[in-house]
This record gives structure tokens, sequence and C-alpha cells, in this order.
């Protein structure tokens, strides 16, 4: 007898998609509102009616019969899809106008000086007992189990293979042609978890830590502040800003973070770390592979 499958519930309509759908029928004092929306839907977030008005040419009248006409109830329940939007990270609802007289010199300084802000306000708020807890778990766990999706996915590989070169037993899961219970098999209280999980997290990352909980393994868990629904799995928090005033999350921290979780980890484990080390250049040595 063939299973019944359950259908998926819909996906949520997104402000593009309702602007997209009746865009043809649109008359002409609200699709120069509609050009604007579509080009910078973050506009909805940052900016009052009248302001999207006076952008696009357009009345605030033009503004309230558009936000209905999509199927809203009101300006303030769209501006907070939008928001919630931004929260999670859509690019599109992230991006920022640079000044009128921005050169490439102005745009570096801005990086410079976001990048710099993420940073120390990362280590700053960096819990001293969690890291702690963090490091002497990485030192005597039976085994690390490294993960991450998405745009954590090379934050993950960049752990893996940092702390990889001091001590055995550390996996990347899942790797390629690998499913990830193929590789959180056989976890259990002696193991432990390093979880990261930056904006914006797929639903396989959450059910990672559930299970990884539930088979009584430790999750040191490195994430951004949007990550406080998977805190509740974790045993210990490493949180790191990513958000600048550019389009896309600023990683600066997290690898900082992770480096120094490296560090912590080598003077941790003392002369087995460098023991580990030099044997690892005996075979670079060997294979002669690195220039």
């Amino acid at each position: 007898m063939s299973k019944t499958r359950t259908r998926r519930p819909p996906a949520p309509v997104t402000l593009e998609g309702r602007l997209r759908a009746r865009y043809d029928t649109l008359p002409g004092s609200e699709r120069g509102l509609a050009d604007l929306l579509l080009n910078h839907p973050g506009r909805l977030a940052t900016h009052a009616a009248t302001e999207l008005a006076a952008e696009a040419g357009a009345s605030k009248a033009a503004v309230t019969r558009l936000i209905r006409r999509l199927g809203y109830a009101s300006f303030a329940e769209a501006r907070a899809e939008a928001r919630d939007a931004q929260q999670w990270g859509s690019p599109v609802y992230l991006e920022t106008d640079a000044p009128a007289d921005a050169t490439r010199d102005t745009a570096i300084s801005r990086q410079l000086a976001a990048d710099q802000q993420i940073l120390a306000r990362t280590l700053a708020a960096l819990p001293a007992t969690d890291l702690t807890a963090s490091v002497h778990a990485l030192a005597t766990a039976r085994r690390v189990v490294v993960i991450g999706f998405r745009n954590s996915a090379w934050l993950a590989m960049y752990a893996h293979s940092q702390l990889g070169l001091l001590r055995a037993g550390v996996d990347l899961a899942p790797l390629p042609a690998e499913t990830l219970a193929e590789a959180m098999v056989g976890l259990g209280p002696a193991d432990l978890v390093l979880a990261l999980g930056f904006r914006r997290r797929v639903p396989a990352f959450a059910a990672a830590l559930l299970a990884a909980r539930e088979a009584g393994a430790r999750i040191v868990l490195v994430t951004d502040p949007s990550g406080a629904a998977d805190l509740r799995s974790a045993d210990w928090t490493l949180t790191c800003h990513c958000r600048g005033p550019a389009m896309f999350d600023s990683y600066v921290a997290a690898v900082s973070v992770l480096n120094l979780l490296a560090s912590q980890l080598a003077d941790a484990l003392g002369d087995a770390g460098r023991q580990r080390l030099q044997g690892v250049e005996q075979w670079h040595r060997r294979l002669d592979d690195l220039a």
C-alpha cells in the first residue's frame, strides 16, 4: 500500500511576490511605487509612507492604496514583514545607499570602521566562562563533530581544519556524498558538536542540534544574535556580531572567535597539540605537498 504524502504548507507570500502578481493591473499612480519597492524592498522597513511617496513621485494616499491592494491590513503590517526579513538576513532587504559623493576610499574606510566595530562588540561581550568551558570540551571530547550550512559551511570547514591540526577525532559533517545522519551516527555523552549557525539557518541545523542533545552529546554553538532559538540546545554559546552597513553580513568576528578557540585549544593541549602539529609537518615534508 502506498503511503500518503503529507503536503507541505504553501511558502509565505513575500512583498516581491505580491507586487509581481499585481503589477500589470496597478494604476500609474501606484506603479512607480511598485518599481521602487521591487528594486529596493528594504525601503519599506526604513522609510515612512511619506518618504516612499516623495521618492517615487507619488502621494501618501497612493502608498496606502498600494499596501491595501497587496493584501496587507495596514502600512504597519507591511513594514513589520519587511523588518522581519531584515532580521532574518535577506540581502535584498539589507541594501544600503552609499553617500552620493562616495569614493572607493570612502567605501573602504566605512568597511574598515564597520568591521572594527563588529569585532570589538563581539570580543568585548564574549562570556569568559563559556569560552573556557568550550575550550575544555574541545580538548577532552572523544570526538568533535563540526557542522555548518550555507554561509556557515565555510566557517565549519575553517574550524575543522584548524582544530584537526591540534587533535585527532575532529570530523566535518556532512561531507560531500554523505548525509548528516551518516556523519553523526554514534554520538554520545563523550562527544562534542561544534555548531556554526549564522543567519539564514536551514531547518536541518536546528534538527541536528536537537538530535545531538537527545544523544547526550555536548554542544558549543557559535552564532549571531538572531540565533536565540537554538540556545536551548547548546551547552555553551559564543555570539558573534555580523551586521554592518553593507548588503551582506560580515564574518570577521566569527573567524576571530574560531581562531581564538584554536589558539586556546593549543594552549590547553600543550605537548600533545605540539606533537600532532610536528607530525603534520613531517608528513608535509614526506609528501612534498606544500610549495
